[in-house]
């Protein structure tokens, strides 16, 4: 059984040097979502949602690290595949009934939320391409907002 440590130690190697859409080191968002899990089981995969999604490191890898299968299917779930549209994804979430990644996808959209909404306030959009970064945070940003409703409405409010 892997422990919280050992599943942060994965997701910081992972993430090592990426940044988000403004710059910040992304493995700022994966501890943020990590740490919003009630349960360990939803810390585990909250601190591993963007690993296979973002990295070279597989399903299989995390399997041989003594990830816990309930945190894999979690993660699995969670990982947006290519040539999956975003909704198609959102659903396949919500459908699948696993409370666990039902749980970490909500607080990742709520990080995210969070996370346009202090762009809006503090990106400077002097320049056109900063302009044009806050326009597509701006669209991200309701594209989640919509996925969370989505699953709000979806999903019994005691899971949530």
């Amino acid at each position: 059984m892997t422990t919280l440590e050992d599943i942060i130690r994965i997701a910081v190697n992972a993430h090592d040097g990426m940044k988000d859409m403004v710059g910040n080191p992304a493995i700022a968002h994966v501890l943020a979502v990590g740490l919003m899990g009630k349960t360990e089981a939803e810390q585990k995969a909250g601190f591993l949602h963007d690993v296979v999604e973002d990295s070279a490191i597989t399903i299989d890898d995390l399997r041989a690290e003594g990830v816990e299968e309930d945190v894999l299917a979690a993660v699995d779930l969670l990982t947006h595949r290519p040539g999956m549209t975003y909704e198609d994804y959102v659903r396949n979430i919500v459908h699948s009934g696993n409370r666990t990644a039902i749980q970490v996808k909500l607080n990742d959209l709520r990080h995210n939320l969070h996370r346009a909404e202090l762009a809006l306030h503090t990106l400077d959009t002097s320049t056109r391409e900063r302009h044009a970064l806050l326009d597509e945070i701006m669209a991200i940003a309701a594209m989640h907002d919509r996925a969370e409703r989505y699953i709000r409405n979806a999903v019994l409010p005691e899971a949530c």
